[in-house]
């Protein structure tokens, strides 16, 4: 009768394991899955501003000896143009539509 009771005892010990662990599992896979729903909607919003975007070269030639007359000055100071430039291409840059990725370093 004891040996019958200890048998039934690790059954539903078990059992409640198995259930157990097949909830955490199943918790495990929704997570998966919804994060490759949200990888999938990234890319997709990458491919579009990809398609929309659109890429103007210039070339900008700039004296650079005006700026750094002093070798060992570690302080550059840019004349108002140049700054108008640089903001000009972070506010193109960010300008794309639908997209949010990180900034990518220039090469």
């Amino acid at each position: 009768m004891v040996l019958l009771a200890v048998g039934y005892g690790e059954i539903r010990y078990r059992n409640g394991w198995y259930a157990h662990a097949d909830h955490i599992n199943a918790l495990a896979d929704k997570k998966k899955d919804k994060a490759a729903k949200a990888v999938q909607s990234g890319e997709q919003k990458a491919a579009q501003a990809t398609s929309e975007g659109k890429v103007i070269y210039r070339t900008i030639t700039r004296d650079v000896v005006k700026y750094v007359q002093n070798p060992n000055r570690t302080r550059c100071d840019f004349d108002d143009e140049s700054v108008r430039l640089r903001q000009r291409a972070i506010d193109a840059a960010n300008s794309i539509s639908g997209f949010d990725a990180g900034a990518v370093q220039g090469k």
